[in-house]
């Protein structure tokens, strides 16, 4: 029993017990003689009577009650003789001299946290563009580099006719619109768009979101809450790890693209929540068709099967997939055969392949409708500059007509880069032999000649020694015209942070002399590193 219900109770007892006490003292030959007593020995006297009798009761029934009445009692009388609490009153007073010691001791913490040394050198690394995007690029310092690091995988970024376009969008409508999707923000181009992207991908309904970054932190809290489950793979990218967390759901994680462990998983989570009474929680699976960590294909046939056998729904994000998998470069679903309209949820990004802006979400027409009222980053974010939906509607429509073209080009591009790079001794090359993303790890001998080596230490191989080794042949590779990425990981926010490597994106674009020219450049800056 609470405090405040038990005084209550208490209150009522006591009253109860005066009323008790009183009766035989109305009820007994006392009552017959009331008003001569109460003429003899006045009011005081009678209630003198009245009140020990009630102690001498309550004493006999509840001698506990009596002591804690006491203390109530004690109480009141202490708060309300107590000094009140002024809240601007200044007890302290500092002199002049007081206050400047103060302030030169006082160290603020600063703003930003510092960057460790590592981080600092990885900044300072960073190199500065200075051209269009292209196949060949010209940095800051002059010189011109071969681009390896753009997700322009069908070199629709130059396109002289999508250029042209942007230049007539830019002059109609303006720089952006200047307003959110749901009050003056959509434009006639942004339903153009999403119904191209329906049409694309075969889905019912599309909405676009005008940052590519506010996809997944919007879709997911969207649809599951607190008290939900997602299941996710260990290697999502960053910002599908963002959107679950803000989530708030409760979140299981299998290793990554292993089918067996997912079932594991599974079958785990089926096992606590049949013991569970209550409103069944919402179930979903988040992947990625081709991973950015990784480079590796989803296994979609098998989470298929796994979803409708455990009723979960999927949350696919095909952002790195479009435009660069499958027989007409829609996903891995076109790779799989499989229906977009079997994925309760697929979210891709325009800014990769084709060049554009943004970001969008497929699904059935009451989930895109819920997301037009409910998605955070649809209903509090600026439309997307016509500018940037004509752009991506013309990379869409140019996948469309030249599909087999580009692609076929696409991965003739893709085998002979690997075929090259895996003469390589000293390399390993992670990802799958379709994908456009390759991550490119050292073997474990080779880390220890560079390590020991370039750092002058022990053997010790650590992250961040092998992070220092990689940069330092990313850096010697662009010093020798090739431009390549070395991923860049928060390790504070990763939930499970990849191993280091470098990256490489291949376009259609890159000449096989280029991609020759990568190889050998890769194979000296390990060589000059090892020394």
């Amino acid at each position: 029993m609470r405090f405040q219900d038990r005084l209550f109770f208490i209150s009522k007892s006591s009253l109860a017990t005066v009323l008790i006490s009183a009766l035989p003292v109305l009820g007994s030959s006392d009552a017959g003689n009331h008003s001569e007593n109460a003429k003899t020995h006045g009011f005081f006297s009678y209630g003198a009577r009245f009140v020990v009798r009630y102690v001498k009761a309550s004493y006999r029934d509840d001698p506990f009650r009596t002591f804690l009445e006491l203390c109530l009692v004690l109480f009141i009388v202490w708060y309300v003789s107590k000094q009140k609490y002024k809240f601007n009153q200044v007890d302290l007073k500092l002199s002049e001299k007081d206050i400047e010691e103060l302030i030169k001791e006082w160290k603020p913490e600063p703003i930003v946290p510092l960057m460790t040394t590592h981080e600092k050198e990885v900044f300072d690394n960073f190199p500065v563009i200075d051209s269009p995007t292209g196949t060949v690029l010209k940095l800051d310092n002059g010189k011109s580099v071969i681009n390896f690091v753009s997700h322009d995988f069908l070199g629709l970024m130059n396109n002289a006719n999508a250029k042209e376009k942007a230049v007539n969008t830019l002059r109609k409508y303006g720089v952006g619109p200047c307003g959110p999707p749901g009050f003056y923000g959509t434009l006639d181009v942004h339903m153009e768009l999403e119904a191209l992207i329906s049409s694309f991908l075969k889905a019912d309904a599309t909405i676009l979101y005008s940052q590519a970054m506010s996809v997944c932190v919007s879709v997911i809290p969207c649809f599951s809450k607190r008290g939900d489950i997602i299941v996710a793979d260990d290697q999502v990218n960053f910002m599908l790890q963002q959107g679950i967390l803000l989530s708030r759901s409760r979140v299981y994680w299998y290793k990554h693209n292993d089918m067996e462990d997912l079932k594991k998983v599974l079958e785990k989570i089926d096992q606590v929540e049949s013991k569970k009474k209550g409103p069944i929680p919402r179930k979903f699976i988040v992947a990625e068709g081709l991973s950015m960590s990784t480079g590796n294909i989803l296994k979609l046939d098998k989470i298929m099967e796994l979803k409708k056998q455990f009723k979960y729904r999927l949350i696919l994000d095909e952002s790195l997939a479009i435009g660069a998998i499958g027989p007409r470069g829609a996903g891995t679903t076109d790779l799989f055969g499989i229906s977009v309209k079997d994925v309760e949820i697929l979210i891709g990004s325009l800014c990769l392949a084709f060049g554009g802006s943004g970001g969008f979400c497929c699904s059935s027409k009451q989930l895109i409708g819920h997301q037009r009222l409910s998605g955070a980053g649809y209903v509090f974010s600026a439309a997307m500059p016509a500018i940037m939906a004509i752009t991506a509607a013309d990379g869409i429509r140019r996948l469309e007509t030249d599909s087999y073209a580009l692609l076929n080009l696409l991965r003739r591009n893709i085998a002979t880069l690997r075929s090259q790079l895996g003469r390589i001794k000293d390399i390993v090359i992670e990802g799958d032999i379709r994908s456009p993303q390759m991550h490119i790890r050292l073997t474990e001998s080779a880390y220890k000649k560079c390590i020991s080596s370039n750092l002058n230490s022990s053997n010790e191989q650590t992250w961040e020694n092998e992070d220092h080794v990689l940069l330092n042949i990313v850096s010697h590779m662009r010093d020798n015209g090739i431009l390549v990425s070395q991923c860049v990981y928060v390790k504070e926010h990763e939930h499970n942070i990849p191993r280091p490597s470098i990256r490489v994106l291949v376009s259609c674009t890159h000449t096989q002399q280029q991609l020759e020219k990568l190889s050998q450049s890769l194979e000296e800056a390990i060589k000059a590193i090892a020394k």
